[in-house]
C-alpha cells in the first residue's frame, strides 16, 4: 500500500482544505513532517488510518473527536486519501460523525459517512467498506500500526512488555484467538468435570448420612476408607433381611385382621337384637294410644261427610238474600235512567233547531274570507312598495359613494403612473452613488492602511523616546562603572607593595628587586582595593556595557524602522503625528459621505424594489376602476327598473280597493272567528247529546234485561235450597253422631299427625318383627353362642397386637425404602464417578498442558505458538539492531523461567557482546532503548508481511523516538531507514531533530496558526 495523496478538511488542527501530494517529494520516497508541537503532525498519520480502517492512529485519539475546534458548525469534516497497491489504484473518502451543514436547517447530527471507489464500484456502507479495505490491504488495523505506522511509545511498550501483554499484542496481529479460546475451552471442561466428580462424592457421602442400620466396627471401617462395594454389599443384605421380616408381619396382620372381623360382627348382631326388643317394648306401649287415634280420625271422616252438605245448604239461602236484594237496586236504577232519558231528549231537540243553521253560516263565513284574501294582497302590495321606495333610495346613495370611489381610484391611478416615471431617473442616480461609494471605498482603503502606518511610526517614536532616556541613563551609568572600575585598579595597583611585603622574610631574597634586607616595607592603607573588588567592578563595568550596547542596537533599529516608514510614506520623521490627525479626519470624512451614499444608495434601491409592487398596484387600481364603472351603470338600471315597479303596484292596489265592501283586515278575521266558534260549539253540543241520549237509552236497556236475569237466577236458587235442605235431613238422620256432628270433626293439621304417626307405628311394626327375626336365624347358624362380655375381651386384645405389628410394619417400610433410595443413589453416582474420573484425568492433563503449568514451566499453547513467530521477530529485528549498535548487542529470547508462577514464555533480554552476559532490556540506554525498539518493529513488520503471505507494504510512518540518539547513533537509525528506502519503500518521519532536516531534503511542513494549521510540502 502506498499513499499518492491525502486531502483534509476542517480536520483535527487544520481548519480549513490541505492536500498533501506525495508524488511531488522531488522523488524521493524518504521525507520529514516537521513542525511545532500539537500543529497537527500526528494528525497526517491519523488522516490516513482514519481513512482505511476508521479509527486514529493512536490509542488516545477517539474517531468522533477528529473535527476541527477552529471550524464552523456549518462546516464538512472529511478525510480522502488516493492510494496504490501494485498496479491499481483505489479512492476513499470518509465523514466522521460530527454537527456539520444542513438542508433545510442551517445545521444538523451528520452520521459515519464513507464512499469507497474501486474502479467503477463504488461501497457506501461502513462496515462492507472497511471488510473489503482490510481484504485488499491484507493486513487488520492492529498489524497496520505495528508495520505501516508506528506511533509515539508503541516502540518501548513492545520492548519492555512483559509475556502477558506481548501475548495480547501477538494475539491481534497473528490471529492466535482461537488457541486462547481453545485453552480456556479445555480449562472450563476440566473445571467442570472436576466439579462433577466432587459433587457425585458429596452425594454419596449425603446418601450415607441416610442408611438406617445398626453400625458395627466393619461399616465403619468402610464408611471412614469409602469403600463402595463393600459398603453396597451390606447394604443389600440388610434389605434382604428387612423385606423377610416384613413379609412375616404382614401375614401375622391379615391373620388378626380376620379374627377381628368374625368377634366384631357378632359383636353387631347382639347390640343389634338387643336393640331391637328394646324396640318392642316401647311400640307395645304405644299401641292403646295409637287405637284411640284410629277410632278419632273414623269419626272426623263421618261428620266431614254431614258438615260439606251443611256448608252448602248454607251457600245457597246466603246467594238468594243476595240476589233478591240487586233485584230491589236494578228497579230503583231503572226508575231513575227513565227520568233523565226524558230530559236529555228535550235538550237534544233544541240543539237540533241550531245545528240546521250551520250551512247558512258557512257562506257568510266564505264570503268574508274571499275579502280577506283581497285585503292581504293589497298588504302584499303595500310591502313591495315599500321595498321598492327603499331600494331606489340604497341605490341612489350607493351610485353616490361609488362615483366617489371612482375619483379616488382615477387619483390614485395618476398619482401611480407618476412614481413609475420617476424610478428610472432613481436608476441613473443609482449608479452615479454606487461609482461615488467604489471611489470612496478606495479612498477608505487607501487611508486606512496609511493610518496604521502612521499609527505604527508613532508607536515606534514613542517606543524610541523610551530608549533614548533608558540608553541615556545606560551611558552614565557604563561611564560611572568605568570611572569607578579605573579608580579600584589604581587603589589595587598602589596597594600591590604592601601586599607582596607582607609576604617578605628577613635573608630571603624579595621577589622584585632580589634584596635580602627589607628594612622599609611597604604598609597597607584600609582604603586600598582587593583583587576581589576589582574583578566584582570588572563584571559590573562589563554588565552596564551590555546594557549599553544592547540598547543602542535597539534604538539603532528604531530609528531605520521609523526612517524606512517614513520614506515610504515620503514624510518627516517629525510630521508623522501630525499626519496621522490629518489621515484619521480625513478617513472620518470620508467615512461619512460613504456611509450617506449607502443610505441614499439603500433609499433608491428600496423604491426601485417597490416598481413590481407599485405595477401590481395600478393594474389593481385599474381593475378596480373599471369595476366601479360597472357598478355605477348597475345602480342606474337598479333605479329605473324599481320606479317603473312602484308605479304598477300602485295601480293592482286601486283596483283591489274597489272590491272590499266591510271593514278592514283584523275586523274581518274577528267576525270570522266568532262564527266558526260559533260552529265549533253548536257541532261539539249536538254531538255530545247525541251520545248522553243514546247512553241514557242503552243503559235502561241493559238495566231490564239485569231485572229479568236475576229474577230467573232467584227461582232457580230457591229450587237449589229446598234440594240441599233435603239432603241435609236425610245425611243428619243416617249419621251415628247425632246433631253433634261438628264436634267431631278434627283440625286438618291434626287430622293429618294422627294420620302419619298411625301410619308410622304400624310400619315400625312390621320392621322390628322382620329385624328380629333376621338377626335369631343369623345367631343360631353359630356352633356355640359366647356371652358379649367375652367377645369384647376378645376384640380388645386383637386390636392391641394389630396396632404392635403395623407399628413394626411401617417402620420395616420406611428403613427398608430408605436404604433402597441410598442403594439406588449410591449405585448412581459410583457408576457417573467412574466415567467422570476417567474423563477428568484425560481433560485435565491436557489443560495444564495447554494453559502452561508448572510441568511445561507455565508456558501456554498460544504462548509457545507465539513464541516460535517471536523467534523469527528477533531474527529479523537483530540483522538491524546489530548494525545500529556496532555489532555490541543482540536481542534473545529469555530461556530461564522468571520469578514467580506468571506467564512466561515471551520475556526478552539483550547479549551485550563487550561484557559476554545478558541483562535486561530495562538496562538499556534512551538512545539505546529506541535502537532496540525500532529494530523490534521493523522485525515485526518483516515477520506479518511473510506470515501474510508476502503482503506488499511500501510505506513506513514512523512517529518521533529520534531526540533520544546522539550523533553517530542517529547516522546509524538513518541509515537503517535509508536502506528500506532504497529497497523502494515510502517512509515518513515524524521528528523535533534539526539534524534531520538537512539530512533529509524533502519536508512536510507542518505550521500553526491563531486560526488553526496548515501544512505544505517543501523540497
Amino acid at each position: 500500500m502506498r499513499p499518492l495523496k491525502l486531502v483534509m478538511n476542517a480536520f483535527g488542527p487544520y481548519k480549513g482544505k490541505v492536500e498533501i501530494d506525495f508524488t511531488k517529494l522531488a522523488q524521493s520516497s524518504l521525507f520529514l513532517v516537521s513542525g511545532p508541537t500539537g500543529a497537527g503532525k500526528t494528525t497526517i498519520f491519523d488522516a490516513i488510518a482514519y481513512a482505511l480502517f476508521d479509527q486514529a492512529s493512536g490509542d488516545d485519539r477517539q474517531k468522533d473527536t477528529f473535527k476541527s475546534q477552529f471550524a464552523k458548525d456549518t462546516d464538512l469534516s472529511y478525510v480522502e486519501l488516493e492510494f496504490e497497491l501494485g498496479e491499481k489504484r483505489y479512492f476513499i473518502r470518509r465523514e466522521p460523525t460530527q454537527i456539520g451543514p444542513g438542508t433545510r436547517s442551517k445545521t444538523k447530527q451528520i452520521q459515519s459517512n464513507v464512499a469507497f471507489h474501486k474502479g467503477d464500484q463504488v461501497t457506501t456502507k461502513v462496515k462492507e467498506a472497511n471488510d473489503e479495505i482490510q481484504q485488499i490491504v491484507g493486513l487488520t488495523y492492529d498489524q497496520f500500526r505495528q508495520i505501516v505506522m508506528l506511533p509515539q511509545g508503541s516502540f518501548k511498550k513492545m520492548l519492555e512488555s512483559d509475556s502477558g501483554d506481548k501475548e495480547k499484542i501477538f494475539r491481534n496481529i497473528f490471529q492466535t484467538k482461537q488457541m486462547e479460546q481453545f485453552q480456556d475451552q479445555l480449562k472450563a471442561k476440566a473445571k467442570t468435570l472436576s466439579d462433577q466428580f466432587k459433587s457425585n462424592e458429596q452425594a454419596m457421602k449425603q446418601a450415607f448420612s441416610t442408611i438406617a442400620m445398626e453400625e458395627d466396627e466393619a461399616w465403619t471401617k468402610a464408611i471412614e476408607q469409602f469403600d463402595i462395594e463393600n459398603i453396597l454389599e451390606k447394604l443389600q443384605e440388610t434389605i434382604t433381611q428387612e423385606e423377610d421380616t416384613l413379609t412375616a408381619v404382614k401375614e401375622t396382620i391379615a391373620t388378626l385382621q380376620s379374627e377381628l372381623k368374625t368377634n366384631e360382627q357378632i359383636l353387631s348382631w347382639l347390640e343389634q337384637k338387643e336393640k331391637n326388643v328394646a324396640e318392642q317394648n316401647v311400640l307395645e306401649q304405644k299401641q292403646e294410644d295409637i287405637q284411640q287415634k284410629e277410632i278419632a280420625l273414623k269419626q272426623h271422616i263421618e261428620a266431614i261427610k254431614v258438615a260439606e252438605v251443611k256448608a252448602k245448604l248454607d251457600e245457597a239461602m246466603n246467594q238468594q238474600n243476595k240476589q233478591e236484594a240487586k233485584l230491589t237496586e236494578l228497579k230503583e236504577q231503572q226508575q231513575e235512567l227513565i227520568k233523565e232519558e226524558k230530559t236529555q231528549s228535550e235538550k237534544l231537540t233544541l240543539a237540533k233547531e241550531a245545528f240546521d243553521q250551520l250551512n247558512n253560516i258557512r257562506q257568510e263565513i266564505s264570503k268574508m274570507t274571499e275579502e280577506l284574501k283581497t285585503t292581504e294582497q293589497i298588504e302584499t302590495i303595500e310591502k313591495s312598495l315599500e321595498q321598492q321606495e327603499k331600494l331606489i333610495e340604497k341605490s341612489q346613495q350607493s351610485n353616490q359613494t361609488l362615483k366617489t370611489e371612482y375619483l379616488k381610484v382615477i387619483k390614485d391611478i395618476e398619482k401611480n403612473e407618476a412614481a413609475l416615471g420617476s424610478i428610472e431617473q432613481l436608476r441613473e442616480k443609482m449608479a452615479e452613488l454606487k461609482e461615488a461609494m467604489t471611489l470612496s471605498k478606495e479612498t477608505l482603503q487607501q487611508l486606512s492602511q496609511r493610518k496604521e502606518q502612521l499609527e505604527k511610526i508613532c508607536e515606534l517614536q514613542k517606543k524610541e523616546q523610551k530608549v533614548v532616556v533608558q540608553y541615556e541613563k545606560a551611558k552614565e551609568q557604563k561611564e560611572a562603572a568605568y570611572l569607578k572600575l579605573v579608580q579600584g585598579k589604581a587603589d589595587y595597583y598602589t596597594n600591590l607593595a604592601s601586599i607582596l611585603s607582607e609576604d617578605l622574610v628577613e635573608g630571603e631574597a624579595c621577589p622584585v628587586c632580589g634584596s635580602l634586607d627589607h628594612p622599609n616595607k611597604a604598609v597597607s592603607e584600609e582604603t586600598s582595593s582587593t583583587k576581589e573588588h576589582v574583578e566584582n567592578l570588572e563584571l559590573e563595568e562589563k554588565q552596564t556595557n551590555i546594557i549599553y550596547i544592547q540598547l543602542g542596537v535597539e534604538l539603532d533599529s528604531l530609528q531605520a524602522d521609523i526612517s524606512s516608514r517614513c520614506k515610504a510614506l515620503e514624510i518627516e520623521g517629525e510630521t508623522a503625528e501630525t499626519e496621522f490627525k490629518k489621515v484619521t479626519a480625513k478617513e472620518q470624512e470620508v467615512s461619512e459621505e460613504c456611509q450617506a451614499s449607502i443610505k441614499e444608495l439603500e433609499t433608491a434601491k428600496q423604491q426601485v424594489s417597490e416598481e413590481a409592487e407599485i405595477k401590481e398596484k395600478l393594474e389593481a387600481l385599474r381593475k378596480e376602476e373599471r369595476s366601479l364603472h360597472t357598478e355605477q351603470q348597475q345602480c342606474q338600471s337598479t333605479i329605473e327598473f324599481a320606479t317603473n315597479r312602484s308605479k304598477e303596484l300602485t295601480d293592482e292596489k286601486t283596483q283591489l280597493q274597489e272590491n272590499i265592501t266591510g271593514g278592514n283586515r283584523e275586523e274581518i278575521q274577528q267576525a270570522i272567528k266568532g262564527k266558526e266558534e260559533w260552529m265549533e260549539k253548536t257541532e261539539i253540543e249536538y254531538e255530545g247529546l247525541q251520545k248522553v241520549v243514546n247512553a241514557t237509552r242503552s243503559d235502561l236497556a241493559s238495566t231490564q234485561t239485569a231485572i229479568e236475569l236475576t229474577d230467573a237466577q232467584i227461582q232457580e236458587t230457591v229450587l237449589r235450597k229446598d234440594q240441599l235442605e233435603n239432603e241435609f235431613s236425610q245425611a243428619k238422620d243416617s249419621s251415628t253422631l247425632g246433631a253433634q256432628f261438628a264436634e267431631y270433626v278434627l283440625e286438618e293439621s291434626q287430622q293429618e299427625k294422627w294420620s302419619e304417626e298411625v301410619e308410622a307405628y304400624k310400619q315400625a311394626v312390621l320392621v322390628n318383627q322382620d329385624r328380629i327375626s333376621q338377626l335369631d336365624q343369623q345367631l343360631n347358624q353359630l356352633e356355640s353362642l359366647k356371652a358379649k362380655s367375652v367377645y369384647e375381651e376378645a376384640t380388645t386384645q386383637i386390636n392391641t397386637e394389630i396396632q404392635e405389628a403395623e407399628q413394626k410394619r411401617d417402620t420395616l417400610l420406611t428403613t427398608t425404602a430408605q436404604n433402597k433410595r441410598a442403594k439406588e443413589t449410591i449405585e448412581t453416582y459410583h457408576k457417573q464417578s467412574g466415567e467422570v474420573e476417567k474423563e477428568y484425568q484425560l481433560y485435565g492433563l491436557l489443560s495444564d498442558m495447554a494453559n502452561g503449568a508448572k510441568q511445561t514451566d507455565y508456558i501456554s499453547f498460544e504462548r509457545y505458538v507465539l513464541g516460535i513467530y517471536f523467534e523469527e521477530i528477533l531474527l529479523a529485528a537483530n540483522q538491524r539492531f546489530s548494525q545500529m549498535t556496532n555489532h555490541r548487542y543482540e536481542l534473545q529470547r529469555q530461556t530461564e523461567k522468571g520469578k514467580g508462577s506468571g506467564k512466561q514464555g515471551l520475556d526478552m533480554e539483550v547479549f551485550d557482546h563487550y561484557t559476554g552476559k545478558t541483562r535486561s532490556v530495562h538496562t538499556l540506554s534512551g538512545g539505546e532503548t529506541f535502537k532496540a525498539s525500532l529494530a523490534l518493529a521493523l522485525g515485526l513488520s518483516d515477520v506479518i508481511q511473510n506470515q501474510n503471505g508476502g503482503v506488499s507494504v511500501d510505506t513506513l510512518f514512523v512517529d518521533e523516538g529520534f531526540g533520544t540518539l546522539d550523533s553517530d547513533s542517529l547516522d546509524m537509525a538513518v541509515q537503517t531507514l535509508l536502506d528500506l528506502h532504497q529497497k523502494g519503500r515510502l517512509i515518513g518521519i515524524i521528528s523535533h531533530v534539526d539534524e534531520l532536516k538537512t539530512r533529509i531534503p524533502a519536508h512536510i511542513v507542518v505550521e500553526k496558526t491563531a486560526t488553526g494549521s496548515t501544512a505544505r510540502i517543501k523540497n
